[in-house]
């Protein structure tokens, strides 16, 4: 049976419980409200891309459109009843690859509606959407009626690749005064073909079917370097591997992608330790030695300096004042001295009463003492776990490399290779070096949170206020060791990343 067998069967009938709303213009019916469609618009079918965003000056969200002229085609109301019906038709076939509807698919493309290589709004295209839905019959009944097996269209779930790729250069393009309809034509750095989301999802009888049958090209290079040799290796699908050639090209691609996310941490560590220094060298000593004086000495000084001189004609008459004011003053003093006295005898009560509130506050506190215990052995247990069972694993790759070098020099290499013993040493030292600081980093991570948790509990809002000055006393001495391990790791990232390159071109098929 031929894929293209089922073009010609009959259109299936749809009611209203579909949902679609369109599948009566599909169909060919006309007995559709003209608030809803007018088949007198011109649709341009068959539509090749999804149409674009309509000029600012066409306002086509008016709550009263005119009424529907033919003779002016070109009117606001019609660009944009126009583009929502062909928005509409799009996302309806798209549904429909991704609902496996293979004879609703084939009768928008054979009868002029959609061409088979069709994006919708995110890039996406018909072939990608269907092997990303796992459905062999759709990719056929689509490569069949016309689909471009080599077409590059963009993945649903967009790569780590392309954010590192645009945040680190979309500046640049802005620099370069690219207009709007040039960066649509554009791919993306994480475009891919139909065989590379194959090969990088792991679908071996979908990879299969595009390499085989027919006749995918793996030769071919996405914006960031990618293969589809290289995205199956990646993603561990040796199965894959097996099937695709051994092909060579993208290794300065995929390092400049690479390069590009290391260079964006180290401009953001190095913008980091900027705002350190400016913050503690120029503003700190600024604010204590120029703008707090100048505020609160200098400036008030020189107001009342400025006012005295204004008033001094009143300055006798205010002393004046003054002293005879002062004998009322004096005895009022004296009066309030006195309430002072008489006032100590209820001091004992007062301590008192202090007392047992500081006592009611020490029992509270001392209470919720035992699950504040609970929580740090909790971390404790937690964190010995850990580190034991990761000291463990260093301690058996150990013995194991130990075990193959033995056994190694006992066979003459004949059954145990120096490449085996080789990887052996690598995966003890990568148990020790990377793994166990990796276990002793987490639980000091976890003690953060356990003692948030612990002092929370026991002293309520005045813990968490306690833990984070805590932090910030912390975090201040170990900013900037922290901030140049992020640009000595981004270094190293970047420089690991060449070193793998260059084996992935003498070996193309490594792991």
């Amino acid at each position: 049976m031929s894929w293209l067998e089922g073009a010609d069967a009959p259109v299936p009938t749809y009611t209203q419980t579909d949902n679609d709303g369109f599948m009566n213009f599909i169909n060919g019916n006309s007995q559709i409200p003209p608030s809803d469609l007018n088949i007198d618009i011109d649709l341009h079918l068959p539509l090749t891309r999804y149409p674009s965003p309509l000029p600012p000056d066409v306002d086509y969200a008016t709550s009263s459109p005119p009424p529907f002229n033919p003779n002016e085609p070109n009117s606001p109301h019609v660009q944009a009843e126009r583009r929502n019906l062909q928005c509409k038709l799009i996302r309806i076939f798209f549904n429909a690859i991704r609902t496996n509807k293979t004879d609703l698919v084939t009768k928008l493309i054979t009868t002029g509606f959609v061409s088979p290589d069709v994006p919708n709004e995110y890039g996406l295209t018909p072939l990608l959407a269907a092997v990303e839905a796992g459905d062999g019959a759709m990719v056929c009944a689509l490569l069949n009626i016309g689909a471009d097996v080599n077409a590059f269209g963009t993945p649903t779930k967009r790569s780590e690749a392309y954010y590192r790729y645009s945040s680190s250069s979309s500046s640049k393009r802005k620099k370069r005064g690219t207009d709007a309809n040039k960066k649509r034509k554009q791919l993306p750095p994480d475009a891919r073909t139909p065989l590379m989301t194959a090969s990088a999802t792991g679908k071996l009888a979908l990879a299969k079917l595009l390499l085989q049958d027919f006749h995918a090209d793996d030769a071919l290079i996405a914006g960031d370097g990618q293969l589809a040799l290289r995205l199956a290796a990646d993603n561990g699908h040796m199965e894959i591997v097996d099937l695709l050639p051994s092909r060579r090209g993208g290794e300065f691609r995929r390092w400049r992608t690479h390069h590009a996310g290391a260079i964006r941490r180290i401009k953001r560590a190095g913008g980091g330790i900027f705002a350190f220094f400016a913050f503690f060298v120029y503003y700190i000593p600024a604010a204590l030695l120029w703008s707090l004086p100048k505020h609160v000495v200098v400036l008030p000084s020189v107001k009342l300096a400025k006012w005295s001189w204004r008033n001094k004609a009143r300055f006798g008459g205010w002393c004046e004042r003054q002293l005879k004011k002062f004998p009322d003053r004096a005895k009022r003093g004296v009066k309030a001295a006195g309430r002072a006295v008489k006032a100590l005898k209820h001091v004992p009560k007062g301590v008192a009463r202090f007392v047992k509130a500081l006592a009611k506050g020490l029992w509270w506190v001392i209470r919720r003492i035992p699950g504040a215990m609970k929580v740090m052995c909790l971390w404790i247990w937690e964190s010995l776990k850990k580190v034991g069972m990761a000291t463990g694993f260093v301690f058996l790759k150990v013995v194991s490399a130990l075990h193959t070098a033995v056994m190694a020099l006992l066979s003459f290499f004949r059954s145990i290779t120096l490449k085996d013993v080789g990887n052996a040493i690598a995966v003890a030292v990568k148990a020790l070096f990377v793994d166990l600081p990796r276990a002793v980093w987490s639980g000091m991570r976890a003690f953060g949170k356990a003692s948030y948790k612990a002092l929370g509990y026991m002293l309520g809002l005045l813990g968490k206020i306690i833990w984070w000055i805590m932090r910030a006393l912390f975090e201040i001495p170990v900013f900037l060791p922290k901030q140049l391990w992020k640009i000595l790791a981004a270094i190293g990232s970047s420089m690991s990343k060449g070193y793998h390159e260059i084996l992935v071109w003498l070996n193309p098929k490594r792991r």
